[in-house]
């Protein structure tokens, strides 16, 4: 890690890296693997491997499998174009129509503030053209007999 963040809290030090990692992607929209992130900001393997996964599950990044290699790309093609969201105690759920090369989509987020800063806890993408059958799966869920007892 480079001398600037070795002094900071263990939460410091995650922002830094995450956003150390989203900036080094940014510049690099031909994708990269992940040995060649590792090799070129020299972030262990287990470190690069969660910030990718937090990366990708807040939609600033995508990755394409390749066989056995996977290639991470920065989003820049991702266009939000509605949303609403729903407050829950110390969470919202940010509920995001986003739209892409390969469509439009529903995105569905956790988020919760922390120290100020937004974090997202989780996401779930599901293609505008399958909607209703989200609606209707979710809808049996909650209407099931063993919510009911």
């Amino acid at each position: 890690m480079a001398k600037e963040g070795i002094n900071l809290s263990p939460f410091q030090k995650e922002k830094y890296i995450h956003n150390r990692l989203l900036n080094f992607l940014k510049k690099n929209p031909k994708g990269l693997t992940t040995t060649e992130i590792m090799k070129s900001t020299k972030i262990s393997r287990k470190t690069l491997e969660k910030h990718l996964q937090l990366l990708s599950s807040e939609n600033e990044i995508y990755m394409k499998q390749f066989g056995p290699t996977r290639v991470y790309y920065p989003n820049h093609r991702v266009h939000h174009l509605d949303f609403e969201k729903l407050q829950l105690k110390n969470k919202t759920i940010w509920f995001d129509i986003v739209e892409n090369e390969f469509g439009r989509f529903f995105l569905i987020q956790e988020k919760k503030k922390d120290n100020g800063e937004w974090t997202t806890k989780g996401s779930v993408i599901i293609p505008i053209d399958s909607g209703k059958e989200f609606i209707k799966a979710l809808n049996n869920i909650l209407n099931s007999k063993r919510l009911r007892k």
